[in-house]
């Protein structure tokens, strides 16, 4: 579990291979939005748009569970993708969960 936003976005710079970058660009229900710059090499590793809703939903289920809270993150992600740009927003773990997931 990652202590705060930040750390999170520290470690996802520096432990996933096909992040360039990634920042914070603001806050939309309470909840940061992540930008990640995906390496062009990496592109043909994103599932396909129609699986987004899917992802994000387990992801939100998952990442609940794992801080405790189980239903309450239902509706509270999104996931935009824009090559080079992936745009998540949601509580750090959802965000982890729904990287692993969309590569």
């Amino acid at each position: 579990m990652f202590a705060s936003i930040e750390e999170a976005v520290e470690y996802w710079k520096d432990e996933l291979s096909y992040v360039e970058d990634a920042k914070i660009i603001g806050y939309e229900g309470g909840y940061p939005i992540v930008e990640f710059t995906i390496k062009d090499a990496a592109w043909d590793l994103v599932k396909d748009k129609k699986k987004f809703p899917r992802i994000v939903r387990s992801s939100e289920m998952e990442g609940g569970i794992e801080v405790g809270v189980s239903t309450c993150f239902y509706k509270t992600a999104s996931l935009e993708w824009n090559p080079p740009v992936m745009r998540i927003c949601g509580y750090p773990e959802v965000i982890n969960r729904i990287l692993n997931k969309v590569m």
